[in-house]
């Protein structure tokens, strides 16, 4: 499964690597030839003449940000029609387990917790005095896929580049587990999302309540609604 996450990951490595590089316009390329794909078909999904893409890989051209972003984003979307086989690949590499993250975001600046809350239709369980508390980013995971695959040095990474922002757990049962998961590590995140469950088991409130990490329940009706809210979130933030 390539999730969300898997591709924003490996987007933000390949372009992070031709911005990086001493030779941009040789790495343009090898990304393109790892991909298989030719000059002609870039350009005909970029719009833009063959030429173009030849000036920029031999360095004739110098790229900019917004055409490394578009570079990229045409591979991976050239690749996505073809069902993956590249970016399949390629996540094997990745030390976290892909099928435990389904998405991880920072946002462009703070986001008081109770906008999350207005987007995600959630319902606070714990910690209405925080509600204000600036949030950072978040990370969306599947439950059941973090416990089964995900080992305690992993639970460290999904915090992202900072420990405030909103960890959000699909496939919820009661809640326990994702509470209990928090309560035994070191780290702490700003907040607790938990999706799924009807009714959340008082366990889980009170561990909230132990270590001073707001808990809410989101009710929208799919993870994949979820995701989409979360995103158009940072997308106005961007936008703004």
């Amino acid at each position: 499964m390539v999730t969300r996450y898997v591709i924003d990951r490996i987007a933000k490595e390949i372009a992070g690597e031709i911005v990086w590089s001493s030779n941009p316009a040789a790495s343009m390329k090898k990304w393109r030839e790892i991909f298989k794909v030719s000059q002609t078909e870039m350009s005909k999904i970029m719009g833009i003449a063959p030429s173009v893409i030849s000036d920029y890989e031999k360095g004739r051209r110098a790229p900019g940000s917004k055409f490394v972003r578009k570079y990229v984003e045409t591979l991976i979307e050239i690749d996505r029609k073809r069902g993956w086989p590249v970016l399949r690949s390629l996540a094997k590499n990745i030390l976290l387990p892909s099928t435990a993250i389904i998405d991880m975001r920072e946002f462009p600046r703070s986001v008081p917790l109770k906008l999350i809350v207005k987007a995600i239709e959630g319902t606070v369980l714990w910690g209405d005095d925080l509600i204000d508390k600036p949030i950072y980013g978040y990370t969306i995971l599947d439950s059941i896929a973090t416990i089964e695959n995900m080992t305690g040095n992993e639970f460290y990474n999904i915090m992202g580049m900072t420990t405030e922002r909103a960890l959000v757990f699909t496939n919820v049962g009661t809640g326990r587990s994702p509470m209990v998961a928090v309560r035994v590590s070191p780290l702490k995140p700003g907040a607790v999302i938990v999706h799924g469950p009807r009714e959340v088991d008082p366990l889980a409130i009170k561990l909230a309540e132990k270590d001073r990490v707001p808990l809410i329940l989101s009710r929208k009706e799919s993870v994949e609604t979820l995701v989409s809210s979360l995103r158009f979130l940072i997308d106005n933030l961007i936008a703004v």
